[in-house]
């Protein structure tokens, strides 16, 4: 390939994001039992993460 088949390539591909477009929706308002879920998720990764880290320790120092 030479160069200028490259550069098209690259254009063809810029154009063809569509980051700009999805950047200007609105963000989406979450009620009732949607936000609670969420809360609950985040909770539960943060209650989770340190309990595999510490089952991943101590099974690496069981002999």
């Amino acid at each position: 390939m030479d160069m200028e088949t490259n550069r098209e390539l690259l254009m063809m591909l810029e154009e063809g994001r569509a980051t700009d477009a999805l950047s200007k929706l609105p963000r989406r308002v979450l009620t009732g039992p949607i936000l609670f879920l969420m809360i609950a998720l985040r909770l539960y990764i943060f209650l989770a993460v340190p309990v595999v880290a510490y089952a991943f320790v101590h099974a690496m120092n069981v002999k």
